[in-house]
């Protein structure tokens, strides 16, 4: 009685205005227009046009689930050109999947269902492979992305076993998608150890390049002091002329000390030009005391302190642009580890796999991860054989 109820509901709905009826597509019709375009000679936009027409129009779900399935077989087909197809097949297995009375169509439905997925994660890493091997994070998030669609395609697999206990195909490829899976998280975890030296290496530079920086102001302060000591308060006799020399020459020493260390720094040239003019205005303090041209060696003294706090003023805004690119980079650490508290526990150990795997010292590590998933592509011809839509056979 339930169905009679429900079917005079449906009658009473009346179309909108403007709405044109659909005219119901005989099911001997439906059927003979299916059997004619599954044929591999059909073209793909004529099977794809009746199919979507037999799935308007046809009331009789039996031909609608088989419709639908067949619908997602080709358009998982022309996605091997067009990868933006994927997301319609999808589609329609699942629609085939849900609308379906016989177990078979459910069985390949679900079977392709997670075909389909499994090539969405092919193309994830395929974008991953235009990284550069330097961009690190990058690949984390394409390698998490792939893993997630891997997810789904394992979940699909093991659903065929629902419908489909007899089926030899989906157990194998669970285990290979459940063993990518586990490969894919020991690369995330190699290149998550990469990413935090490199954020402890950074780290380490932007405290140097702090001390650096610290270091030349002391040394501008106390260069400025001996000039101002210099014009106030010359030398009045050999032995105070000798310790004004003996005190320049320490901070000429500390100078040059200061520039070996600026110049093992990235991005600090500017820093070693002021430097150099510091050195050099320090070499003719030097000269000009040694003469006893107090005046001259205040003036050098002067131009060599300035040179020594311009350098200071470099190397603390290479230090301060070294403490931003750290502090961004624990924020965005923390937001990941707040989005993604829930979803490591989603599926504890994924039983979800198809296929097989997929770079100075960083960057070799990230070339060979990129080179493993180019090898894979190569592999994919492998799955599909065993993996490839299944055409419904005309048992219907």
């Amino acid at each position: 009685m339930i169905p009679v109820v429900l079917f005079s509901v449906l009658m009473l709905a009346q179309p909108t205005d403007g709405q044109a009826l659909v005219p119901v597509m005989d099911v001997q019709i439906a059927r003979s227009r299916i059997a004619e375009v599954i044929v591999d000679a059909t073209p793909s936009d004529h099977r794809l046009q009746t199919l979507r027409d037999v799935v308007e129009r046809c009331e009789d779900l039996g031909l609608v689930s088989v419709a639908q399935y067949n619908l997602g077989t080709t358009l998982i087909d022309l996605a091997q050109e067009e990868p933006e197809r994927l997301d319609e097949a999808i589609k329609f297995f699942r629609d085939a999947d849900r609308t379906a009375l016989a177990s078979q169509i459910k069985s390949k439905a679900r079977f392709n269902l997670g075909h389909a997925y499994y090539q969405i994660a092919q193309r994830v890493s395929d974008d991953a492979t235009q990284s550069s091997p330097g961009d690190l994070e990058r690949m984390v998030e394409s390698l998490k992305g792939k893993i997630e669609h891997l997810k789904d395609a394992a979940g699909a697999f093991r659903s065929v076993m629902e419908v489909d206990p007899s089926n030899t195909h989906a157990p194998g490829n669970v285990e290979r998608v459940r063993r990518e899976i586990k490969e894919l998280q020991d690369q995330i975890e190699a290149l998550e150890q990469m990413i935090e030296q490199q954020k402890e290496q950074q780290r380490q530079e932007q405290q140097q390049r702090q001390e650096i920086a610290d270091q030349l102001s002391e040394l501008a302060q106390e260069q400025q002091a001996q000039a101002e000591a210099t014009a106030s308060s010359p030398p009045e006799n050999a032995q105070e002329q000798e310790q004004q020399s003996q005190a320049q020459q320490e901070l000429s020493n500390k100078t040059d000390i200061a520039n070996e260390e600026v110049s093992q720094q990235q991005g600090a040239e500017e820093a070693l030009e002021k430097l150099k003019e510091a050195q050099d205005a320090q070499q003719r303090a030097q000269e000009a005391i040694e003469a006893g041209d107090q005046e001259q060696a205040a003036k050098e003294q002067e131009k060599a302190a300035q040179a020594l706090q311009e350098a200071a003023q470099q190397m603390q805004e290479l230090a301060d642009q070294g403490n931003e690119k750290n502090k961004q980079g624990d924020e965005s650490e923390q937001g990941k580890q707040g989005e993604q508290g829930e979803d490591e526990e989603q599926e504890g150990n994924p039983e979800d796999q198809a296929d097989e795997g997929q770079g100075d010292e960083i960057s070799e590590i990230a070339k060979e991860l990129l080179d493993k998933e180019r090898r894979e592509r190569e592999r994919r011809q492998a799955y599909r054989a065993t993996g490839r839509p299944i055409k419904v056979e005309k048992d219907w």
